[in-house]
């Protein structure tokens, strides 16, 4: 008989407390976001109240549309254009996921594929065609084949939000799930995910009951902290973008404004919920020094979501002067001025994850003199040259091939071989192809038909 073998392995594993997780959740929300959450947290704990009116005397006090009108002193290069022309639409969904097909590491090949199943997606998020579907909707001369779509189709579900481009639901929470570092808890919730999520009530007393049945090797706090995390998935990956209306006023999180000593930011206070925890109760706890388990709960709970907002604008705050320091010609010159990049950069930058960086990037914007732009604006690829530094942005080149087009002669305009000399003669060598995508990105038709259009 053969002598089991015993040994101990030592194992490292990141576990996310709540507060953590509530600090990720708030920082993902855009601003109409983070105030709804706020009124939810005032309306449920009594130990959190809003300052006074009058103790918010350091506010901004200038108007944000002033904010976002052009300065003549404040702008380099040309005449400042008309600010409003540059406020940013808030992205839908479709559009949220397109812009981030730079942030990844992906050949040219790869990139179009995924470009072509975001636009295959369903209203919720979900990709519920067969890859047959997709090679039959579109060019033959495009030669898609399965396992490229698959290739994509994984790739895309790496992308945010988490759960993006799942098959259903089942698969999308999994998909959040497996974002999560490994745990008990999540391998508990991966299982009722798969076999028993039709059986989740709404009482969760029932529920913890029901799968301490079902899993008996799991003990309540690992039930309890599964269901925890179940709830915090979100069924629908869409929820929550904008539709493909156009927003009507964007409030933004920061201000940039030159100075004699360079570029600044500075938070806009208006943007930023304040909360306390309330003095008459902290008062009281204090002369009755004995506390009920209950508030005594209550108030780490109020001290947690406090600092999460204080987290929130730190983070964005970061996040800003980065783009800041890496983007100044942006501000000083335009779109032409744009620099390439990377999320990753941005977080070893800032010390932090690659996630943080996309969360604090999420719907929060920026006025400058320039105008009103996205965070997510300023992170784009670089493209080649042909010398030896780290290429320009893909801004920057729509930008040349959008000035070179402007200034063409009305009667022979450039087409898209020519664009590609000029650009070349530039030091900027990109495929005919490339430069066609970009031309249609920026809804410039070809050249045959901006002949007729100037001829008319």
């Amino acid at each position: 008989m053969t002598n089991p073998n015993y040994g101990l392995k030592l194992k490292q594993t990141q576990q996310l407390n709540q507060k953590l997780q509530q600090s990720l959740r708030v920082l993902q929300m855009s601003g109409l976001e983070i105030e709804r959450e706020v009124e939810d947290w005032l309306q449920e704990n009594p130990l959190l109240e809003r300052p006074e009116a009058e103790e918010f005397a350091d506010f901004e006090s200038e108007s944000h549309v002033s904010a976002a009108l052009p300065r003549n002193n404040q702008i380099g290069g040309d005449d400042a254009e008309d600010a409003w022309l540059n406020i940013a639409e808030e992205q839908d969904f479709s559009a949220y996921l397109h812009a981030q097909v730079c942030e990844h590491p992906l050949s040219e090949k790869e990139a179009a594929h995924v470009h072509i199943l975001i636009d295959f997606l369903d209203e919720q998020g979900y990709f519920t065609e067969t890859f047959e579907d997709v090679i039959d909707n579109t060019p033959l001369e495009w030669m898609l084949d399965e396992d490229d779509l698959q290739n994509a189709l994984d790739l895309l579900q790496t992308f945010d939000p988490p759960g993006v481009a799942a098959a259903n639901l089942t698969e999308s929470l999994i998909l959040q799930l497996m974002r999560l570092p490994a745990s008990p808890a999540r391998q508990l919730a991966a299982h009722l995910v798969q076999s028993s999520l039709d059986e989740l009530g709404k009482n969760r007393g029932q529920n913890i009951r029901r799968f301490q049945k079902l899993y008996p090797n799991a003990d309540e706090e690992t039930v309890q902290t599964a269901l925890d995390l179940i709830a915090s998935l979100n069924p629908y990956p869409a929820y929550g973008f904008a539709s493909t209306e156009p927003t009507a006023y964007i409030q933004p999180d920061v201000w940039v404004k030159e100075t004699k000593d360079g570029w600044k930011v500075s938070s806009n206070d208006a943007a930023w919920p304040k909360i306390r925890l309330n003095r008459e109760y902290c008062e009281m706890f204090r002369e009755d020094g004995d506390a009920s388990p209950e508030w005594k709960e209550k108030l780490s709970e109020a001290r947690q979501k406090i600092d999460s907002l204080e987290l929130r604008k730190n983070t964005v705050l970061r996040l800003a002067e980065y783009i800041v320091e890496k983007q100044e010609d942006f501000f000083v010159f335009g779109e032409i001025g744009l620099a390439p990049m990377l999320l990753k950069e941005a977080a070893a930058a800032l010390g932090v994850a690659e996630s943080t960086v996309s969360r604090a990037a999420n719907q929060k914007y920026l006025a400058c003199p320039r105008g009103l732009f996205a965070l997510r604006y300023f992170f784009t690829q670089a493209v080649s040259t042909d010398s030896d530094n780290e290429g320009i942005s893909q801004g920057a080149v729509k930008a040349v091939i959008a000035q070179i087009i402007e200034n063409e002669d009305p009667a022979a305009p450039y087409s898209d071989e020519a664009l590609v000399a000029r650009l070349k003669q530039q030091g900027v060598e990109l495929a005919r192809r490339t430069v066609a995508k970009y031309r249609e990105s920026l809804d410039i038709p070809p050249a045959h038909k901006r002949k007729i259009r100037a001829r008319d």
